[in-house]
């Protein structure tokens, strides 16, 4: 069986699958077609090369627009990529789990009067500072106000519909590449609904890993519980924490990756190769939920420097993917609990909450799970 993939360029990626032993873990598997993953996001690009067969088409929000944008359908044309690439076909990258599917759930999005808004004051004012489109906001206060409960509302509800689609249509892992936190979402009836899909999919043996968040605060209030959700963080290549400040409308922002007792393992999101939506159509559009957009079409691959926990994310769904392809047996706890034993300890001895249980290793963890007694 050939281990080492031939994909064009797999050569931007040998560093990413060495950092996590992935060769050695496919000596035991590269999936089962047999596990179905669900991933959660605005949309996909179901013909792009690398992924035509590999996603299968599966929910869509109603309520919503799903617009054939870059916008709309390039987060979960890169997560997706990063799991289930086709690996050995002589063309771009190869995914994680390649021998696994993904169903998709698609939520698709309402109208972003914000973005609209700050692209009609940057085009009016294009030498504006953070400052400045902070007073426009302030004119704009109750206005915004009302799309940001109707923007969490929506999020909120889709994800939790997404959610119980997904269980009911026999996925054994959910990825959920989204910031989910709590105080984020301000109607009570939606955040319930979704606490209420987190538990449901608990009950079904559904595991579900979800981002950290990019924000590098301290955050608690995620939605699931320790036995049967991961918290994913971010690292670069050299298994530090992801944290950086970003030039933003003449200011400094900070960003990283976020840390708190319920994190769990970390990934690297450093130097990322991903598939970007195939076709330049998606890349311009006189109008859309999001108005007029346009993004330069560079291929339908990219690297990206740093991916955020948004790409660690779906790293770690992988390996969740190959020990159950490995493992069918297994129950979602014990699945955590294999794969905490089989981190590299990357921050303070033991568990800590800026760096969880350590940096996942594919070959590792597989050997636990290969041996391991429920």
């Amino acid at each position: 069986m050939q281990i080492s993939p031939n994909d064009l360029l797999f050569s931007k990626q040998k560093q990413l699958f060495a950092k996590l032993n992935v060769l050695e873990a496919w000596k035991l598997t590269k999936g089962s077609p047999k596990v179905i993953i669900g991933v959660i996001d605005n949309g996909f690009d179901y013909f792009h090369p690398d992924l035509k067969g590999q996603l299968i088409p599966g929910f869509y929000t109603s309520g919503g627009y799903h617009t054939e944008i870059y916008e709309n359908v390039a987060h979960g044309t890169e997560v997706s990529g990063i799991i289930v690439a086709e690996e050995n076909n002589k063309i771009g990258m190869a995914g994680l789990a390649p021998g696994c599917k993904v169903l998709t759930a698609s939520i698709g999005m309402i109208e972003h009067k914000l973005l609209k808004l700050q692209k009609k004051f940057m085009k009016e004012h294009p030498d504006a500072d953070l400052s400045e489109w902070q007073k426009e906001m302030m004119k704009h206060m109750n206005e915004l106000k009302e799309f940001g409960e109707k923007w969490s509302y929506y999020q909120a509800l889709s994800t939790a519909e997404a959610i119980r689609y997904l269980v009911d249509h026999g996925v054994r892992v959910i990825n959920i590449s989204g910031f989910l936190k709590k105080s984020l979402i301000t109607s009570s009836e939606a955040r319930n609904k979704l606490e209420d899909a987190f538990r449901y999919a608990a009950n079904k043996g559904v595991l579900i890993v979800m981002g950290a968040g990019n924000n590098a605060q301290e955050v608690e209030d995620y939605f699931g519980d320790k036995n049967s959700t991961i918290v994913v963080g971010a690292t670069m290549l050299n298994d530090k924490r992801w944290e950086e400040e970003v030039e933003y409308m003449g200011q400094k922002i900070k960003q990283g990756s976020c840390y708190g007792k319920r994190l769990t393992v970390m990934a690297p999101a450093e130097s990322l190769v991903v598939c970007e939506p195939h076709e330049k159509r998606m890349y311009s559009s006189d109008d859309s939920p999001m108005g007029a957009t346009e993004v330069k079409f560079k291929g339908m691959y990219d690297i990206v420097p740093r991916g955020a926990t948004s790409c660690a994310t779906p790293i770690v769904t992988s390996l969740v993917a190959l020990v159950y392809s490995l493992r069918p047996d297994l129950d979602a706890k014990s699945v955590i609990q294999i794969i905490k034993q089989g981190c590299d300890d990357i921050g303070e001895r033991g568990y800590d909450i800026y760096t969880g249980y350590g940096r996942v290793n594919f070959g590792k963890t597989l050997k636990i799970a290969k041996d391991w007694r429920k």
